[in-house]
């Protein structure tokens, strides 16, 4: 009986970190071209059949201190070329929340297959990024704005 639910903890435990794998991962992206706030995303392949890295699954969907973004608000430009991400693989992109808006698209690069940037004006302090990719999000990923410019 011991055994029983020893065993049955461990595939518990084991099951809730396999799902914790398959959540977007954030990290902060430095750059100097966006004028805002940015940051690098990682999603996994959940499905079982090949994607395309220029497939809307990657970072369907934003939420910004809780609320949903609608996808309208900004610009999706990948590296050209496409290529297939295998079930189980990472793809990676670049997410920027531009302060403005400028009529240029900055590259994919570092490995990105993806870089979008969306107009979202942010108000000085605390904010939260939460990213959806195929069905799945991400936790909410803590970030500060500071909204002084240089006189």
């Amino acid at each position: 009986m011991k055994l029983t639910i020893a065993t049955s903890l461990l595939l518990i435990g084991a099951n809730v970190m396999a799902q914790d794998s398959y959540k977007p991962r954030i990290s902060p992206f430095f750059d100097r071209i966006d004028g805002g706030p940015s940051f690098f995303v990682e999603c996994r392949n959940t499905g079982v059949e090949q994607v395309s890295s220029g497939a809307d699954v990657w970072a369907s969907w934003l939420r910004i201190d809780g609320t949903v973004v609608p996808e309208e608000s900004g610009v999706r430009i990948g590296p050209g070329l496409t290529t297939d991400i295998g079930p189980g693989q990472l793809w990676r992109g670049i997410i920027a929340l531009r302060q403005s808006y400028h009529s240029f698209a900055a590259a994919a690069k570092f490995g990105a297959l993806a870089r979008s940037s969306r107009v979202i004006p942010l108000s000085q302090g605390r904010h939260t990024i939460a990213v959806q990719c195929a069905g799945v999000w991400s936790d909410d990923f803590e970030f500060y704005w500071e909204s002084e410019t240089h006189p």
